[in-house]
């Protein structure tokens, strides 16, 4: 009796040893992975995104402790289970199909039942095929940058507090949805491991340099971007960009990110020592990694697919907004090249001819209807000298003194570019009704109607616009960066309604009946003496 109640103690001490022994190891895997989950006892919540389609809810968020496992409920009955994009478990993405149309849900997060963050409320569109007689949009481009970032005496980026005020003054608009265009970070690496700042001089670039390793650390483009060493990286840059800047002051507002350039760590430079584009793998990898931790996918798509680079927006009849990426897919070879790709081009074009919406915006990440003589653009305008001619090479923050001309050549331009220009404009000159372009990039605010663009006659005028930076100062505009004012290319006649300005800002957008109105608002910040704190300074009210 003795031998057997010492055999069961032994074989209990047994067990109970090789248990302590199975979870010490997992322990010590996880500490050696860098990472172990919490209690979700005192996470908070850091940042909420959300998109949107008739059927479909999409959340981006991130916390300040990583979880095991994360939910979000709505309307305390439908659960969906978040997919966990970084290794800490700080960072969750939620895509909720089969939703009700036009229908107001309520929204919680929950992680091993406990409630992390106060229920919001988000809302579904109408059917695309429902009538529809209101609809207004806010539009911005370039929010990225670094929180009143300076360098060599000037200010690059904005404050955070100062882009946080055109984002207040926005929404007090109560706009259906928003829109940001592109340039959603800056951290330029010209195929480097971390931004060359000051590359034209080296001792700015050792100590400037030197930091911003220090800081947030140097990638491994040895490595993919998914590994441990650059998703540490992305998320450093992202919490302080896109994170920090957002907070959840949009969760009940759903809101669209299309990318470009800067989006895959790299200025559109075309050099003779380097060409950035078309991006590289690691480049594609580190943007495809940072719009998955950050911000969420658009719904919309050709495939019916969560997607980044091309999709639309609909919102029931009155609306449908055709988002392309003008970036990531682009290619060179002279007549045959393009900056969206052949498939998506003709996605769109079919979606402007057989559209049924009462309006139809085409919303590229690069404008059409205006230049800053940038290497990448649909145009072969170039800041050139008085008189120059041959091949000139547009190089950013050179110093060059010049105008924008088309007698001298851009380094590397290619003429398919404008090739796709043309289709794609033509298709819209042919839209009855109400259509309509609007676009980022160019760090500017403006306005103004295509009449023609080389043989292309257009009968009803396109109008195209510039919604309005949010984060640009003196080191950012086109008139210090590449010394010219962004304006109409040379193969365009145009009719500016709104001159160029630079200045940062918004633009709403109001669909009401067969009407449509433009409201670009001014927030001023070109220079960071005047104090401006985001609010809007001056409107131009434009009828569509």
């Amino acid at each position: 009796m003795l031998l057997a109640k010492h055999s069961i103690a032994y074989r209990r001490q047994v067990l109970s040893r090789r248990n302590f022994l199975k979870t010490s190891a997992v322990l010590a895997t996880l500490l050696a992975g860098g990472y172990i989950f919490r209690s979700p006892s005192n996470t908070k919540v850091k940042h909420i995104l959300c998109s949107a389609s008739h059927e479909k809810l999409a959340v981006s968020t991130s916390l300040s402790k990583g979880v095991s496992s994360l939910d979000l409920i709505l309307d305390g009955k439908i659960k969906s289970t978040g997919k966990r994009i970084d290794r800490e478990g700080k960072h969750w993405q939620f895509v909720v199909n089969k939703l009700t149309s036009d229908k107001t849900y309520e929204l919680q997060l929950t992680s091993q039942e406990q409630p992390l963050y106060s229920a919001w409320k988000l809302k579904t569109f109408p059917n695309p095929e429902s009538e529809i007689t209101k609809v207004s949009m806010m539009t911005f481009t370039c929010p990225g940058g670094g929180d009143g970032f300076k360098a060599s005496g000037r200010e690059f980026f904005k404050p955070f507090k100062f882009r946080q005020k055109i984002f207040d003054e926005g929404l007090s608009n109560k706009p259906d949805f928003a829109i940001s265009i592109g340039d959603h970070v800056y951290w330029d690496l010209r195929r480097e491991d971390s931004p060359p700042v000051g590359r034209n001089s080296k001792l700015i670039k050792f100590f400037l340099g030197g930091y911003l390793k220090f800081r947030y650390g140097s990638f491994n483009r040895l490595e993919n971007a998914n590994s441990s060493t650059n998703e540490s990286v992305l998320k450093k840059i992202g919490n302080e960009q896109i994170a920090s800047l957002y907070g959840t002051r949009f969760k009940s507002t759903p809101i669209f990110f299309i990318p470009d350039d800067h989006d895959y760590f790299e200025n559109d430079d075309a050099e003779e020592d380097l060409v950035t584009f078309p991006a590289d793998a690691f480049s594609r990898g580190a943007f495809e990694k940072m719009a998955d931790l950050f911000y969420p996918p658009l719904l919309d798509t050709p495939d019916d697919k969560p997607g980044r680079k091309i999709g639309r927006i609909r919102y029931g009849n009155a609306f449908e907004g055709l988002l392309a990426d003008c970036a990531g897919n682009m290619t060179l070879g002279n007549e045959k090249a393009v900056l969206i790709s052949d498939q998506d081009e003709k996605w769109l074009l079919s979606r402007i001819d057989n559209s049924k919406a009462k309006h139809l915006g085409f919303i590229p990440s690069h404008p059409l209807g205006y230049t800053a003589g940038k290497w990448r653009e649909w145009y072969p305008d170039v800041v050139a000298e008085e008189g120059a001619s041959g091949i000139v090479v547009n190089e950013l923050l050179s110093g060059l003194k010049g105008r924008l001309t088309t007698q001298a050549n851009k380094y590397l331009w290619q003429e398919g570019w404008f090739l796709q220009h043309q289709r794609i404009l033509e298709s819209l000159a042919k839209r009855e009704g109400s259509r309509f372009i609007f676009s980022g990039d160019i760090h500017a605010m403006g306005a103004s109607e295509i009449l023609e663009s080389a043989d292309l006659k257009i009968k009803n005028y396109v109008k195209t616009f510039l919604v309005g930076p949010i984060s640009s100062s003196t080191g950012t505009w086109p008139s210090f960066a590449r010394g010219i004012t962004a304006d109409n290319p040379d193969y365009l006649l145009c009719n500016q309604i709104s001159p160029v300005k630079e200045v940062n800002g918004f633009t709403i957008f109001n669909l009401i009946d067969d009407q449509a109105i433009a409201l670009l608002n001014s927030c001023g910040g070109h220079n960071p003496e005047d104090e401006e704190t985001g609010k809007i300074i001056s409107q131009d009210k434009i009828y569509i």
